[in-house]
């Protein structure tokens, strides 16, 4: 298995959201995020005005995989997750929990499905 500075480099395993360390570490997971959904929705909308249905349905430039990451709630799409394991896929979910009260840790994580 591999951990820690071995598997994260420099990157902080884990910290506190309020420390520089934990706003860094949201900043790179929502950018991510948002990067990954922008690219896939560019790849979906050129795939719908470029290939007939036919061509679509035979994922012709991985369009219908471009979809299904679109609308994933969980896996290598979505960068950030809840306490309770959902993936956080839009600016409201995530403010929904930044405004939680208590103390929030962020944790550096893979997530296989």
């Amino acid at each position: 298995m591999v951990a820690g500075k071995a598997r994260w480099g420099e990157l902080p395993v884990v910290a506190l959201l309020e420390s520089q360390e934990g706003a860094e570490l949201l900043k790179r997971g929502w950018n991510a995020t948002k990067e990954e959904f922008k690219e896939n929705l560019e790849q979906v909308q050129e795939a719908a005005e470029e290939f007939s249905i036919e061509e679509f349905m035979h994922d012709k430039n991985l369009a219908r995989h471009a979809c299904h990451c679109l609308g994933a709630y969980s896996g290598p799409s979505i960068y950030l997750y809840d306490e309770f394991g959902d993936g956080i896929r839009n600016r409201e979910h995530l403010d929904h929990v930044l405004n939680k009260e208590g103390t929030l840790w962020i944790i550096s994580a893979d997530v296989h499905y």
